[in-house]
């Protein structure tokens, strides 16, 4: 199958043959409009834009979403198939393969480098800085392991060779520049812009430093995930991708930021952030940029959302053996609030999973666990078990001060309130009236004989 499978270009072509690829035929301008056009897109589809202002290079956003995951990825569009998906690159991560002459690299450029005249970098909200890379792939390498981490930081244009680069001190590579200066060299790392859902999504995953999230995409493909070695850095990047920024750290150089938007939707300032040095980037001849618009709109949710649940579901499969499914719901920004279900639980084991599932993430504030009989991604189905089946009295929990992200929209201090509710079925509950499954079973499949109109 190799990089020409595992690219972006490849989930474009399955999305467009199954009707989920939008096109932009009118111009806009980087600058605001193409924002609003993408966050006022009706529906769930890729969008793509074909001419933008000052460009000859198309965009394109929106492009992941459940369903577009699915699409793009082969798979049947269900919670349960995605899970199983992504858990497979988890369990059954597959080592990465190198190769020489990759697409990525069809055009260098080492010198008199100009970031925002070689792609169109989209600048979304009023009050933030500048323009924002924000569907970037970044690779840096453990300066002691040699060992690969992989994640998506947002990247502010400083001037045509220099970037911003967006990260808390809680994150693997912000530890990883911390390594380096201690050693005494800065930091590499490469930036892959244009990357297969399946590969951002790995990016996102929960799991310890020194766990190749690459090899998590080679899981998910089946075969090992093919990358491209640096021109200018000794770090590795998606044989597929459109663009490749090269740079490296400037120990000591940090930008005050101020406010940028966060998932919540909301301003914050998080002060000072280390700067970039970009010493090379490579692309490919007709580069597709791609970007992700941030704040609280639902790509930026749901690439987040399908890594943490799947990584919450094998963190709390620990403590909770029968539990069935997780679910990061896109009402909690993607990142707060979950459900889970259980198969039979015993009694206690509702509150070692919520405790498992705050342990694993620190952004989840809210755990609903329910019987494995609800559909968890169905919020009516939900809202039904806490109605039928919570007692408030007994079912609730809040616990105060819990240690959580500095990207929790009520921080204070470093912690937040988080919430457990238990909407599991009593032994002595009332058996749900239902039509036999055999009959529903024999409707669905007679269907079209009722010649149902309407």
């Amino acid at each position: 199958m190799g990089w020409k499978e595992q690219d972006m270009r490849s989930a474009l072509r399955k999305l467009e043959k199954s009707g989920r690829l939008t096109t932009v035929q009118g111009a806009v301008h980087p600058k605001f409009e193409l924002a609003a056009v993408l966050a006022q897109s009706p529906g769930r589809n890729a969008v793509m834009f074909n001419r933008v202002e000052g460009y000859e290079t198309r965009v394109v956003g929106n492009l992941v979403d459940r369903t577009n995951f699915s699409v793009s990825c082969g798979i049947e569009p269900t919670l349960e198939a995605s899970l199983q998906h992504i858990s497979r690159g988890i369990e059954h991560p597959v080592p990465a393969a190198l190769i020489h002459d990759a697409p990525c690299r069809e055009v260098v450029i080492t010198d008199k480098i100009d970031i925002m005249s070689i792609m169109p970098v989209a600048t979304f909200f009023e009050r933030e800085a500048g323009p924002y890379i924000t569907a970037s792939v970044i690779a840096a390498k453990d300066p002691e392991t040699g060992k690969r981490n992989v994640s998506m930081n947002r990247l502010l244009v400083l001037g045509p060779d220099k970037l911003m680069i967006g990260m808390s001190p809680s994150h693997h590579l912000y530890q990883l520049m911390i390594k380096a200066e201690k050693l005494g060299k800065p930091l590499e790392i490469s930036a892959a812009i244009g990357n297969h859902p399946a590969v951002l999504v790995a990016a996102n995953a929960y799991v310890d430093l020194g766990f190749d999230e690459f090899e998590i995409a080679g899981g998910m493909f089946g075969e090992p995930f093919e990358l491209s070695p640096g021109v200018t850095v000794n770090v590795e990047a998606p044989a597929g991708a459109e663009f490749v920024i090269e740079a490296e750290f400037v120990p000591g150089e940090q930008y005050e930021e101020g406010p940028v938007s966060e998932f919540h939707g909301m301003y914050v300032d998080y002060g000072k952030s280390p700067v970039l040095r970009v010493k090379a980037v490579t692309h490919r001849k007709d580069a597709i940029y791609q970007t992700i618009l941030p704040g609280k709109y639902h790509e930026h949710f749901l690439i987040g959302a399908m890594a943490i649940e799947t990584t919450v579901l094998h963190h709390v499969r620990r403590a909770v053996p029968r539990a069935k499914a997780a679910y990061i719901t896109e009402g909690g920004m993607g990142r707060c609030h979950a459900v889970i279900s259980i198969a039979e639980p015993r009694p206690g084991e509702g509150q070692k999973a919520m405790f498992a599932a705050f342990a694993h993430c620190n952004l989840v504030k809210q755990v609903i666990v329910v019987d494995d009989d609800i559909p968890i991604d169905d919020p009516i189905a939900v809202e039904w078990a806490i109605a039928a089946r919570m007692r408030a009295e007994r079912d609730m929990i809040v616990i105060p001060g819990v240690r959580t992200d500095r990207a929790e929209a009520l921080v204070h201090h470093g912690t937040v309130a988080k919430v457990g509710i238990f909407a599991l079925r009593e032994a002595e509950s009332p058996p749900l009236a239902e039509i036999p499954r055999s009959m529903m079973e024999h409707v669905r499949q007679k269907w079209d004989s009722y010649q149902v109109r309407g």
